[in-house]
């Protein structure tokens, strides 16, 4: 039925908002706009949903919400009208997976009449007075909306009322009207600018010739206002220049401005806090951006309340990031200032009767002249501090220290050589340690751990190296090497044992990860049920709907997915009920600590029989001694995985290589 229809027909993937399928009608409707498109027809299968809206977000989240659907709109795509109607097509389970949009280019008539309503609309909300005068008659033929609330403002010194005026003489603004009708009959007096006197009220009034298509005077508008709102107009402009709208704090340019003009200062002194908020693009997501909005008028509300030091400058700079200027202060009040605003901003925040949240704050602070005196290096310097601080566990505040400059400038080191290193396939290896089952003592899987030699510093632990990878968007590449390397691997083994491998929170969430693992399946010849892939639960803390559907997908190939860490996170047990995990690993600290703490051994039971119970595999971490073993065994885990039972080892491929680079280091080692 679609392949015959005379209008367009195409369905989207609500998963991953591509175009699946299009009938041949849309192709032909869209070769007649092949150039506002940007690519060929014929590829329009494959193709992002995006392109044929200039508000992405805004389509994704009306064909996401089932509720909305039906849909009807007319939208404009480049120099065309497009008639669009949009339906939800559920799958047998009822799960609406799939939208179809049927439509068609409007008519000539019908665009021209939308562009004539559009220039309409956009003349209407102008935000100064418009109106148009029959040349011959002088008759008024159109005011818009911003006329007519001008006008009653100052009705009491017109000679008829607004509501009046369209049809009534334009003598009625004139106190010559011949004058005025002299210049308004000639377009070539035109433009013309004047002020002109209305009782008490002076008009800054401008008139400009309309022509048609063919050149013909079809007569004058004139656009004006009153002086008196003018001023007021030119102090809301400057409004908008100099402060947030949403916050009313003053924006980036007018911090910069005060900065500048600070440090340009004799013996100036000031301190300067980057603010930005932890947890706010959670609740912005999970909540929608009304609240998120909400919530950022809040802290904006509390910043004010705190900062009323004469001198402070609080402004908002964009998104969930703040910053704020302390005249005659140096590190020790700026500090004081930037603890004292954690404590604050971390409070609950009542955004409705019956909802509350919380977020977090992260500070960093630099101050003038002890970290520069330029405005440049001043700010960066204080961006440092604010990573830092983030990165030592965020709700906290760091101030600028030298060696923050210097491990900024090792990490972009750091990663040109991990980049280059991922090019060139150099200097990356899997190390592999095993994970064996109790009661039998046979190996069942074997982890794959990233490891990378480096050419100045040996051995770079992945602790330093994945946070840069994950910072810089080198995650999903490495993350691939990793993927394909375990596969190869695990294909040449002698036994059947799986391979783990572990995938960052960045690689999820972004519908790419089931196709890359189908990848490496393929290209190594490993069957999909000897691989496995671990996540941590801080993978699912954002995006959660979207990581999940990752999940099912890689599961639907026949991948096991194990939670990594688990007991160390957040709502661990819904994690549990959302997805049905093949194994959990109990994080190595509890195993660590369960010999001296009974406390930690009953958490290790408590999840070993917790797993037992929903059927899941248990791995206790961290086992480096007999205790270690029996206290895990005693508590019902089945598997374990530590030094006691087997170290990390490279490949048998890459043993020589990684002898040869270990033997490199100690000899430099003893060099310097």
């Amino acid at each position: 039925m679609f392949e015959t229809l005379p209008v367009g027909a195409m369905t989207c993937n609500l998963d991953t908002f591509e175009i699946d399928y299009a009938n041949p009608c849309s192709i032909a409707l869209l070769e007649s706009i092949r150039d506002t498109l940007g690519f060929d027809p014929v590829d329009i299968v494959g193709t992002s949903i995006d392109v044929f809206h200039k508000n992405p977000a805004y389509q994704r989240g009306l064909l996401s919400d089932a509720a909305q659907l039906p849909h009807k709109a007319r939208i404009c795509f480049g120099t065309e009208w497009l008639d669009l109607h949009i339906h939800a097509l559920p799958d047998s389970t009822g799960r609406v997976s799939r939208a179809l949009l049927v439509w068609a280019i409007a008519t000539a008539e019908v665009a021209k009449e939308q562009e004539e309503y559009r220039l309409q609309r956009m003349i209407d909300d102008m935000p100064v007075a418009v109106m148009t005068v029959d040349p011959v008659s002088f008759n008024i033929t159109y005011l818009n909306e911003t006329s007519m609330r001008t006008l009653g403002q100052i009705k009491d010194l017109l000679p008829i009322r607004p509501s009046e005026l369209l049809g009534a003489s334009i003598d009625v603004f004139h106190r010559h009207p011949e004058h005025q009708r002299k210049l308004l009959s000639d377009p070539a007096n035109l433009p013309h600018r004047a002020r002109i006197k209305l009782g008490s009220e002076v008009l800054d009034l401008q008139v400009t010739a309309v022509t048609g298509t063919d050149g013909a005077y079809l007569g004058p508008m004139l656009t004006w206002s009153v002086i008196t709102q003018q001023v007021a107009a030119e102090a809301r402009i400057q409004q908008l220049a100099h402060f947030d709208t949403l916050t009313a704090l003053a924006n980036r340019n007018t911090f910069r401005e005060h900065l500048n003009a600070r440090l340009s200062s004799p013996d100036c002194r000031l301190g300067l806090l980057f603010i930005d908020l932890d947890g706010f693009k959670f609740v912005n997501d999970s909540n929608g951006h009304l609240v998120g909005d909400i919530l950022l008028s809040r802290v904006a509300d509390r910043l004010r309340a705190h900062c009323v030091r004469p001198g402070t400058l609080v402004a908002r700079l964009g998104g969930d990031e703040f910053a704020i200027l302390i005249a005659d202060a140096g590190v020790a009040e700026a500090s004081a200032l930037a603890e004292d605003l954690i404590r604050e901003i971390v409070r609950p925040y009542q955004v409705e009767v019956d909802r509350r949240l919380e977020i977090g704050a992260s500070i960093g602070v630099a101050a003038a002249p002890e970290h520069g005196t330029d405005s440049e290096l001043l700010l960066s310097r204080a961006d440092m501090a604010l990573y830092a601080a983030k990165a030592a566990g965020k709700k906290t505040f760091r101030v600028f220290t030298p060696d923050m400059e210097f491990r900024l400038y090792e990490r972009v080191r750091l990663e040109g050589k991990l980049r280059e290193a991922l090019t060139e396939g150099k200097g990356l290896f899997l190390f592999y340690q095993s994970i064996t089952d109790i009661e039998t003592g046979r190996i069942t899987a074997r982890e794959g751990l990233i490891r990378w030699y480096h050419e100045r510093r040996g051995w770079i632990s992945p602790v330093e190296f994945v946070p840069v990878a994950e910072e810089s968007g080198l995650i999903d590449e490495l993350g691939i090497w990793v993927l394909n390397r375990a596969c190869q691997d695990a294909a040449g083994w002698d036994d059947d044992v799986r391979v783990a491998v572990n995938v960052s929170a960045k690689q999820l969430g972004k519908g790419t990860l089931a196709t890359n693992i189908l990848t490496a399946l393929v290209r190594a010849g490993l069957e999909p049920s000897r691989l496995e892939i671990e996540i941590t639960e801080s993978a699912l803390l954002a995006d959660e709907l979207d990581c999940l559907a990752d999940l099912r997908r890689v599961r639907d190939l026949g991948v096991r997915v194990a939670l990594d860490d688990f007991g160390t996170g957040f709502s661990s047990l819904a994690h549990l009920r959302s997805f049905h995990f093949d194994k959990i690993k109990i994080d190595g600290s509890f195993v660590q600590d369960a010999i001296q703490r009974p406390d930690c051994a009953a958490i290790v039971g408590v999840l070993a029989d917790l797993g037992k119970r929903l059927g899941v595999t248990t791995v206790a971490e961290g086992v480096e001694t007999q205790a270690h073993l029996d206290l895990v065994r005693a508590e019902g885990c089945r598997e374990v995985q530590g030094y006691l039972l087997g170290r990390p080892a490279p490949s048998s491929r890459d043993v020589p290589l990684v002898a040869a680079l270990n033997r490199l280091q100690i000899q430099v080692s003893d060099v310097a």
